[in-house]
């Protein structure tokens, strides 16, 4: 067992984004799928075969084209996902809600003994002999779209689990995927109010292929953007400011984080910060804060 500390290098970098993320994980297995590109495939415990042939299909073939599926180790939907990605030589995660030597439900200690036999991983923001209690699977469901770069919710009921997981993802800001379902069905009216709050209604894996690898390529493109701006705005910085300007990042810091970082004293950084700023290559932000200003309102992002 591994014990991985939010300021660690190898701490799942999209946790890291999220509210509340975990002070630190408990983690079996192998530690490197948690920065890998992975989808989250949740659903039912008490599922239908339609839910078990989705999940099927979706996580065998998300997971042969290279996806870490990721799911919560319960009894249906996540059972499915995580069986059938190992079983295609895929890799997995297991989110636990409860301590690393408590698993639960019972019926999966054979499923996660098989998920680190095939080089998978098992996490737990609890301490190992931490034993079950059902009010943490909320903060389990958390982490489960926190780390994924999507979330395929199969089917969900009224307020269940999955639905909770599909709505903490809409609210972190990522790809949420619904299987549509009859609206008289039951474990449909999750999945429909998720598409009715934004969710995005597929009907094969490749749905869900487009949107991440889309919007992996936008942001590629978007970073090469910004570095030749940033090229651009610096070349005529003088060498003598540029000590405080690479410090300057698009998240807003006060004069005390430069002079701290630089080394500079207090005077020496508020005179090289006017400087800049009268160049027009930082901007100030309420509460005496500074930040880069390649585009207009661009730092406006994560003030403190």
């Amino acid at each position: 067992m591994k014990v991985i500390k939010k300021e660690d290098e190898n701490y799942p970098r999209p946790l890291l984004k999220i509210k509340n993320p975990p002070a630190k994980l408990y983690v079996e297995g192998n530690e490197k799928l948690l920065n890998n590109k992975s989808i989250a495939i949740v659903g039912a415990r008490l599922c239908s075969e339609y839910g078990i042939k989705y999940a099927q299909e979706f996580s065998k073939v998300l997971s042969q084209k290279g996806y870490t599926i990721i799911s919560g180790l319960a009894i249906g939907i996540d059972t499915v996902a995580h069986d059938t990605a190992k079983n295609y030589k895929g890799n997995t995660i297991a989110v636990i809600g409860s301590g690393l030597n408590h698993i639960f439900p019972k019926e999966n200690e054979k499923l996660f003994q098989e998920i680190l036999n095939q080089n998978g991983c098992i996490i737990s923001e609890h301490e190992p002999n931490q034993k079950v209690d059902m009010t943490n699977f909320p903060k389990r469901n958390r982490m489960i779209s926190g780390i994924a770069k999507g979330i395929l919710v199969v089917e969900a009921g009224y307020r269940s689990g999955s639905h909770i997981t599909g709505r903490l993802g809409l609210e972190q800001g990522k790809d949420v995927f619904c299987l549509p379902r009859n609206i008289e069905d039951s474990k449909g009216i999750g999945t429909n109010e998720l598409i009715q709050k934004g969710a995005k209604l597929v009907t094969k894996p490749e749905d869900i292929i487009q949107a991440i690898e889309g919007k992996i390529e936008k942001t590629k493109k978007n970073a090469l953007i910004e570095k030749r701006e940033e090229e651009i705005a610096t070349k005529n910085i003088p060498p003598e400011y540029m000590p405080i300007y690479q410090i300057t990042s698009y998240t807003p810091q006060n004069i005390q984080d430069f002079a701290r970082k630089s080394g500079f004293t207090i005077a020496e950084v508020t005179q090289k910060l006017i400087m800049l700023e009268l160049q027009g290559h930082i901007k100030s932000m309420p509460r005496k804060l500074l930040c880069k200003n390649i585009k207009e309102g661009k730092c406006t992002k994560d003030i403190p």
